[in-house]
């Protein structure tokens, strides 16, 4: 099985609360998870990680979480939780040029957003990480 790691904003119960659905969600994907608290994450620890997803509100991304993201971005396939109802494409402004067209956003509790929901991240998951591991498909 391959490895995901779930990093969550720990002040928000929506995006832990998302994060433990998530978690439970990607085991019928065969997918293992670990969650992380983000003021515990390190990119170090991450790295190792097949894909990672990083959960919480529009401006948790700004503080240490967007900086996990950035270091690991080019290594491992990254995306994006955005819990609340603010528009989730704001969050693309907060990330280098390079970084914005290859970091999906998915969305919980925006309905206009695009791609709404768990069931879209945990395919795309699935599909970036592919059935033989993203160390596999790299080689």
């Amino acid at each position: 099985m391959d490895r995901v790691a779930i990093v969550y904003y720990q002040r928000d119960e929506q995006a832990k609360k998302q994060a433990t659905e998530l978690s439970s969600k990607l085991r019928s994907f065969e997918l293992r998870s670990e969650l992380f608290e983000v003021a515990s994450a390190s990119a170090h620890e991450l790295i190792f990680f097949d894909a990672i997803v990083l959960a919480g509100p529009l401006h948790f991304s700004r503080l240490h979480g967007l900086a996990l993201i950035k270091a690991v971005f080019g290594y491992r396939p990254v995306a994006l939780l955005v819990t609340g109802s603010r528009d989730p494409a704001r969050v693309l402004r907060l990330l280098p040029g390079r970084m914005r067209g290859e970091v999906p956003v998915f969305a919980i509790g925006t309905p206009s957003a695009q791609r709404i929901g768990l069931d879209p991240l945990a395919t795309w998951l699935r599909a970036m990480i592919g059935y033989s591991g993203y160390r596999s498909i790299a080689s």
